[in-house]
């Protein structure tokens, strides 16, 4: 069995470029999955990854939507006189 790798709440914020209190945030809504003794947050490299997809995953549903939306408008037809 492969060992597993974990890292603090520091070191999950420098693998995702957020800052550790952003992580905490994530971490006690339960958007960012992670195991809290005493006062240290452990989160698992697969907790990590699970995250950031689910995160790309908004992202392009978000640019898919904005960029549908002229498209609902009619997209500025031009009529000719």
């Amino acid at each position: 069995m492969a060992e597993k790798k974990f890292y603090t709440k520091k070191e999950a914020a420098d693998i995702l470029g957020i800052h550790p209190r952003t992580v905490e945030r994530y971490l006690l809504s339960g958007k960012l999955k992670g195991a809290r003794f005493t006062k240290v947050w452990k989160i698992s490299e697969d907790d990590i990854q699970a995250f950031y997809d689910a995160a790309k995953e908004e992202t392009a549903e978000a640019i898919k939507e904005r960029s549908g939306a002229g498209v609902k408008n009619g997209g500025g037809s031009h009529e000719q006189s």
